[in-house]
């Protein structure tokens, strides 16, 4: 069974949508220890995960702070951390919502602080918005949901700026925020929306079906 790392939230409660979704795709869910060596923990999955969570700390990629909040400037060094040990170890890497922005910042690339408009992206209350999303032809995750144009869910105010090295942007909204990214070379996909909640008991019928997400993760 693969076993996929779960960086992020330290808590296993924090992180119930991500452990029902890959147990219900038939890996293991492994939760990371930030008390113990990073290698290690990266060396015995098959996959990392880096989840949503609060913003990044401008310095990390050469800006200053000018709407960024809940920086945690620990959890911004140790997923930069484990992002270098699995790329050096070519680990699937999934990044989702904050994870796709770490994975940005680590390939050297720059975030948009707060989003424009940002209530199409932001949540409305406590629930989700959903809007449609424009992919890029052939794509993987075009060839996933067999459709060029899809809706996802959204909860966030910041997003890509300058995209980092190797990285390829592959779908976006319609303000232009870049919705998911690939990388040119490692086996490394990132989505800004969140699969965790459009599948299981979270299914949504204004979206598609996050769980082919982590399907495809396991099974591909």
């Amino acid at each position: 069974m693969k076993r996929i790392l779960i960086v992020g939230e330290k808590e296993k409660g924090c992180n119930v949508n991500y452990y029902n979704a890959i147990q219900a795709s038939h890996a293991e869910p492994v939760q990371c220890d930030f008390e113990m060596p990073l290698a290690p923990q990266v060396e015995q999955c098959e996959t990392v995960l880096f989840p949503g969570g609060v913003d990044i700390n401008p310095k990390c990629y050469g800006k200053e702070n000018v709407a960024s909040v809940k920086i945690d400037d620990e959890l911004d060094s140790i997923e930069l951390s484990i992002i270098d040990i699995a790329v050096t170890l070519r680990r699937q890497i999934l990044g989702i919502c904050r994870g796709l922005q770490i994975l940005n910042v680590f390939f050297g690339g720059t975030l948009i602080q707060n989003v424009e408009h940002c209530e199409l992206h932001t949540r409305d209350g406590d629930y989700d918005r959903a809007h449609e999303t424009l992919l890029l032809p052939n794509c993987f995750l075009h060839d996933l949901y067999g459709s060029q144009k899809i809706c996802v869910n959204s909860a966030h105010h910041q997003a890509i700026d300058v995209l980092g090295k190797g990285l390829s942007s592959i779908q976006w909204a319609s303000d232009g925020v870049i919705e998911a990214v690939i990388h040119n070379t490692l086996p490394i996909v990132a989505v800004q929306w969140h699969p965790e909640r459009m599948c299981l008991a979270n299914r949504r019928p204004d979206t598609v079906d996050g769980l082919c997400l982590f399907d495809a993760f396991v099974h591909g």
